[in-house]
């Protein structure tokens, strides 16, 4: 992918979404962005899943190290997006994005594909429901990743107070994962909380 048609199309994104949405805290930010570049381009993934495309930025992001011939399986159910990232793609000349439009828990168990890593930043009560759906779907050796795990500092205290159904839904995925034998989780302090889970087997 070109770096430069990359930068524009990112750039593209963030105004539009400023502009048009009211949930522009939702988007990637730079450093986020330039750290899931990074690690695309570590692990040169020849299939991606994302579930919540949003308006696109983390796609594209993660697009940027796929192999040729590569693809990326983008799911988001809000349809008013949709001419943001899809605009946004054709910027930056991005091949091989398959945006699949509706419901993930319906969409996910039709995939047949085996994926390098899978990407999760879409409704924080399915987290779990998600995890194991997508589980059996990543190749040994691939990735999940999951963002807001840390959902604002919240999901990583046992505070009262903190008994909305999403906190509570972020800290059964966080418990969940990591008493799973099958990965090894690893989360990095960036922006809102990155779990970075490994499959072993």
């Amino acid at each position: 992918m070109d770096t430069a048609r990359l930068k524009k199309a990112l750039a593209f994104i963030e105004r539009q979404t400023h502009l048009r949405t009211k949930s522009y805290r939702m988007l990637s930010d730079g450093v986020q962005g330039e750290f899931l570049q990074a690690f695309s381009l570590m692990v040169r993934p020849g299939a991606i899943l994302e579930i919540g495309t949003f308006t696109g930025y983390a796609t594209l992001c993660l697009c940027r190290g796929l192999r040729p011939g590569g693809t990326v399986d983008t799911i988001e159910k809000d349809d008013e997006m949709t001419d943001i990232f899809t605009e946004a793609f054709s910027i930056a000349g991005a091949d091989g994005i398959r945006c699949l439009p509706g419901d993930a828990a319906g969409i996910i168990p039709k995939l047949d594909t085996v994926y390098d890593i899978v990407y999760i930043d879409a409704d924080k009560r399915e987290y779990s429901a998600y995890y194991d759906m997508v589980l059996d779907k990543v190749r040994p050796g691939g990735y999940i990743l999951a963002d807001n795990v840390l959902w604002s500092g919240k999901a990583g205290s046992e505070t009262p107070g903190h008994t909305d159904r999403q906190t509570e839904a972020i800290m059964e995925f966080n418990k969940k994962t990591a008493s799973d034998p099958r990965v090894r989780r690893l989360i990095l302090p960036i922006r809102d909380g990155l779990a970075v889970l490994y499959k072993i087997r």
